[in-house]
């Protein structure tokens, strides 16, 4: 295996490097990576020294021969969050209260929380939001919620039988 090529490193980044690794625990392995390699050391020897997998230091160092130091610092994702409000959470729990096969004539009979959470953002309800959030919300709201299962055979619904009836009908 041929050992992966590291960029000539300037004096501002040698710097930075050092001071990343001297005083920041959470990018400080990723600087050391970058400067292990610039000591000539190869993917393999890091590893040991490191205790990384190669795959991660090759990613550090590709990336920091792409965008420097930016490249190993991640930058945390910052949104600017709709605040979810008392009306927001009330059409949550409307849509996920009601049967989505007979309300909104979609193709499914149960909502997963993903496909809630899409749908209500295609509703324009909120801008953003993730399944867990949705999931906060329902419980919040007393609507006890678990996985989507496939049962094979009879279902786990009570109400099964009656749904099954009425879908014939």
């Amino acid at each position: 295996m041929r050992n992966i090529y590291l960029r000539e490193i300037s004096t501002k980044e040698m710097n930075h490097l050092h001071g990343l690794l001297d005083n920041d625990p959470e990018y400080g392995y990723q600087a050391k990576m970058i400067l292990l390699r610039d000591e000539g050391y190869t993917v393999p020897e890091i590893r040991r020294i490191t205790n990384h997998h190669d795959n991660n230091i090759r990613k550090w160092i590709h990336r920091f021969n792409e965008k420097g130091i930016d490249g190993i610092i991640s930058r945390k994702h910052i949104r600017n969050a709709q605040k979810i409000t008392e009306d927001i959470e009330n059409k949550i729990v409307e849509i996920a209260s009601n049967d989505s096969r007979r309300k909104y004539k979609l193709k499914f009979s149960t909502w997963s929380l993903r496909v809630l959470a899409g749908y209500i953002m295609e509703k324009k309800i909120i801008n953003s939001i993730s399944h867990t959030e949705v999931k906060n919300v329902l419980v919040k709201h007393g609507i006890e919620w678990r996985n989507s299962k496939t049962v094979m055979g009879k279902s786990r619904d009570p109400e099964y039988e009656l749904k099954k009836r009425e879908l014939k009908n």
